[in-house]
Formats: C-alpha cells, structure tokens, sequence
C-alpha cells in the first residue's frame, strides 16, 4: 500500500468515524461533545491505535500490541462534559480490545483474574450505565462476566452475560427497526 493510500484510507477512516459519532449524537444516543475538536483528536488517536495494533499483530507480536494498548490507558480521556459520551465509548473500545488480547494470549505479561477484573472495572468506569446503549461497552460488560467465571464467580459471571445480552438485544432491536420499511 502506498502512503497516498494509507494515508486516503485512514482519512476516510477518522471521517467516517466522526460521521457516526455525530449522527450517534444527532440521534440522541450519545451526549453530544461540547468541544467536537478533543473528540475528534481523540477519534483520530485510537483509529491509529488501532491500525498500529492491527499491523503489530499481522507481525505476531502479542506484546507489542498489548504494550501499546497499555499505553493508550495511560492518555488523559477527555470526560464527557469536554468529550460528550462518545469518548467514554472510544474507552470502552479500546480497553475491551486489550482485555480481549489478554485473555487470548495469557503467556504475554501475564495478569491474574482479579488485575483483568481491575482493569475492566477501570474500562467501563463507574458511569457506564449513563452512556447510550452501544456494542463497545457491551462487549466489555461481556469481558467482565468471562473474567469473573474465571474467578470462579458464576453468579456474577451470569449477571453480567445478562447484562451484555441484554445491551446486544437492545442494538440489534433498535438495528431492525432501523431498517424496516
């Protein structure tokens, strides 16, 4: 791929992002951002994130992708009132990755249940029911019911797989109602 090209896609990437955001927003599903420029900057942030982790793990390196998902918990996450709830969102992407890819690839700087459960409950934050419904924080409330049975914790595990389904169905409801007729 050329650097005209990967530099066309990721545009169209971090254009395409913010459109949904803004129509998320315009929809009354996310808080809108009273700053959209730290929203934007922030989009733009984990897209590349993303790419970088993308190409890290095409190499198989594991620990590469994990270190700089690490260090994308380390950036100052705009709160909402700066951010609207969409940065809250972007979070829950990025924090739902990296536990996915510690849960894949437990030999890479290991963590115990109980650190992945920390990091979780870091993720989604206090307020994440507050948010709109969305698949990022569902898939990292799901996250949290595959650690807590790795706890041994079944009845937590339970509560927070009904959680997550409950948050899929919602989407895929409100999905289907979206495009009837």
């Amino acid at each position: 791929m050329t650097r005209h090209t990967w530099i066309a896609t990721l545009l169209g990437a971090v254009v395409g992002a913010g459109v949904m955001l803004a129509g998320l927003a315009q929809a009354g599903r996310l808080a809108p951002a009273p700053r959209p420029e730290v929203l934007v900057t922030l989009a733009q942030t984990v897209d590349a994130e993303h790419r970088r982790v993308d190409v890290l793990l095409k190499q198989r390196d594991y620990a590469g992708a994990i270190a700089a998902l690490e260090q994308m918990r380390t950036i100052a996450w705009p709160e909402p009132a700066v951010a609207g709830d969409a940065a809250a969102v972007l979070r829950h992407d990025v924090y739902g990755r990296l536990v996915r890819l510690r849960l894949d690839h437990p030999d890479v700087d290991p963590k115990t249940p109980d650190a992945l459960a920390e990091l979780v409950g870091e993720g989604l934050g206090v307020d994440y029911k507050a948010i709109a419904t969305n698949a990022f924080t569902a898939r990292l409330v799901g996250l949290r019911g595959e650690i807590a049975e790795k706890q041994g914790r079944d009845g937590d595990a339970l509560l927070a797989y009904e959680e997550a389904l409950d948050m899929n169905r919602a989407l895929l409801q409100q999905a289907l109602a979206g495009a009837a007729p």
